[in-house]
């Protein structure tokens, strides 16, 4: 308490300085500015797993930058905060985060620019869950450092080093599970022009350890360990008939060891590693200003290992993927697009596969054509439409279709617009299978007397493949809004459900697709609501407050219902650069797969003050 006091002697001193100061020159090399947002006042929390918490309250949310000898040689700039929300408010929230992050360049516009990256945070507010649908809140605490170095001499090949580390920890709110990571990198790139040839390439060494809380994977403890190792060339050069030619290589190394461990004490592990080889090659040319022609090769050694770097890409960790031993793919095609008129073009591709999995060689062919006609018809509509006819080696064929609808249109004080796409038998990186797709969205826009405008709007989205039932993912929104010169009130709704596989960061949604074990699928289904209010009733004052409600269902190795509640309002008044601040949020989080009883709540308050100064 002593602490806090003299806190709040030094920020009412302050609040009675001069804001005005120059910056700071430490003897004769060493320039630097400051610059914070102070904070005080009295702070509590309380809730049904929690002890009730009350007492005097210092906030900083600070700016130290500055240089040495001269801002080419070093330059740092250090953020500071203390007590601070990093999630729902600046000023108050679930949890008062603390930390810092900073950065120094060193050598900048030399031969051997550098940086030096730091970051802390304690005690911070974040999400775990899946991404586009409701996340569950964590609280936890991470850091992470990186380093980056350079080499740039004139005609001599570019060389940077990259080196990165970092690791967090954090607990669901209201349970005892626990969540962690820690990652480390380091890349080196290079780069070199030699004979009107742009020639690149590039080393990446990533290690990534994840701990799973138990509602996800059914077990006490579910840890994945995961390294990779990639390395890659790539050219390109000028052709003829402003052309182009671009060739590059890849080659990843993946290794992987999920380890679970269970209720009566036994273990099990799974270990995964697998090496993938791409090259790619393509080549484009202009022979007239309204026509280009391209071809196009690649070449996959590892179809297993390509489709689990592509759910990696999205986010999720390696799983076992398995298209039998051996699996490559060797596609062949080119094209050509034609600018008809100023608004009308046309497009046709032809592709050709090679491929083997599940211990058969396929092969087969895509040739498709459109149309894109980018003038209003009827001054309401623009279009693209397009046929994909695809063939197979063992005589099958399929048409699909491609077809993308946009409309505006103005009815006296009406503003309407939307837009619709569909997408059949598109094929993916397996031949034999293909997805279907549509989106559509609308939106209302009107103005209405007292000065008030209203917009509502409607988004919706289904994915799945074509030939095979029950892999379809959906995701709807709805929202509206009524906003005039001092007040806004909002509202939204959302839903969503479909497949998903684990990832470093909670769930990553993905179609079920060929080769990826069914034991990795977990199924999700969930709806959100929620709405705000803000008003300024005078000039400098402003009252806001958000409510937001989520509901899910989790379906994998275990089956989990859970609902997610926050309820935050805040009360500001500026007076130049002083801020008279209030607040309160309510929190409630429940995870019926590792919840015997009621919901995690909690609810904190603030009433304070705060000034901008500018130290020096």
């Amino acid at each position: 308490m002593t602490s806090v006091v003299k806190y709040l002697g030094l920020l009412a001193l302050l609040a009675m300085a001069s804001g005005a100061c120059a910056q700071v020159q430490v003897g004769d090399n060493l320039h630097m500015n400051a610059s914070g947002l102070f904070s005080g006042g009295y702070s509590g929390d309380y809730g049904n797993q929690t002890s009730s918490d009350h007492g005097l309250n210092l906030g900083l949310n600070g700016t130290l930058s500055g240089d040495y000898f001269n801002p080419n040689f070093l330059s740092f700039t250090l953020t500071p905060y203390y007590n601070q929300s990093r999630s729902d408010s600046g000023y108050q929230s679930l949890t008062g985060a603390s930390g810092v992050n900073a950065i120094a360049n060193i050598f900048t516009g030399s031969h051997f620019p550098g940086s030096v990256s730091y970051h802390y945070d304690y005690n911070s507010t974040g999400t775990f869950g899946l991404t586009g649908v409701p996340n569950f809140t964590t609280q936890g605490t991470g850091q992470g450092i990186g380093v980056n170095w350079s080499l740039l001499f004139p005609n001599w090949p570019t060389l940077s080093f990259g080196y990165s580390q970092g690791s967090g920890n954090s607990t669901l709110y209201g349970t005892d599970q626990e969540t962690s990571g820690h990652n480390r990198t380091f890349n080196v790139r290079s780069g070199y022009q030699i004979a009107g040839f742009r020639l690149g390439a590039n080393y990446d060494h990533n290690t990534f350890d994840s701990l799973f809380p138990e509602f996800l994977v059914g077990e006490q403890d579910a840890i994945s360990d995961t390294s990779a190792n990639d390395f890659g060339f790539s050219a390109q050069h000028s052709l003829p008939m402003h052309g182009s030619f671009s060739a590059n290589y890849t080659r990843s190394s993946v290794s992987s060891d999920y380890q679970m461990d269970g209720q009566q004490g036994t273990s099990t592990s799974q270990a995964n590693s697998y090496t993938t080889q791409n090259q790619v090659a393509n080549a484009s040319f202009r022979p007239v200003n309204k026509a280009t022609v391209y071809v196009d090769e690649s070449y996959t050694g590892n179809l297993s290992g390509s489709l689990n770097q592509s759910l990696i890409s999205s986010g999720s960790l390696p799983v076992a993927v398995n298209l039998g031993s051996n699996s490559r793919s060797l596609m062949l095609g080119g094209g050509g697009t034609y600018q008809i008129t100023s608004s009308l073009s046309a497009q046709a591709q032809a592709t050709h596969y090679d491929q083997y999995y599940f211990g058969e060689n396929v092969s087969g062919s895509f040739v498709s054509g459109t149309l894109n006609y980018g003038k209003r018809l009827l001054n309401m509509f623009t279009f693209s439409g397009g046929l994909i006819d695809s063939s197979s080696g063992s005589g099958e064929n399929a048409l699909g279709f491609l077809g993308n609808v946009n409309y505006f249109h103005r009815f006296g004080t009406w503003e309407t617009s939307g837009s619709f796409s569909y997408a059949q038998n598109v094929q993916t990186l397996l031949i034999t299978y293909t997805t279907s797709s549509y989106n559509y969205n609308a939106r209302l826009r009107r103005r209405l007397p007292l000065g008030i405008m209203w917009i509502g709007a409607f988004t919706g989205s289904h994915s799945g493949f074509s030939r095979q039932q029950g892999t379809d993912n959906h995701a709807e929104s709805y929202s509206t809004s009524f906003s005039m010169r001092r007040f806004a009130l909002t509202g939204n709704y959302s839903s969503g459900s479909g497949d998903s596989i684990l990832g470093s960061n909670g769930l990553v949604s993905v179609l079920p697709s060929p080769g990826i074990p069914v034991t990795d699928l977990i199924l999700y289904g969930s709806s959100s609501y929620g709405g705000a209010i803000s008003a300024t009733p005078l000039r400098r004052l402003t009252i806001s407050g958000t409510y937001n409600r989520a509901i899910s269902n989790t379906m994998g190795v275990s089956e989990s219902h859970n609902n997610t509640e926050i309820f935050n309002a805040q009360l500001q008044y500026r007076l130049r650069r002083i801020s008279l601040l209030a607040g309160w949020t309510r929190y409630s989080q429940g995870i019926s797969a590792i919840q015997s009883g009621p919901p995690g709540i909690t609810s904190s308050f603030f009433v304070g003050v705060s000034r901008w100064f500018n130290l020096f």
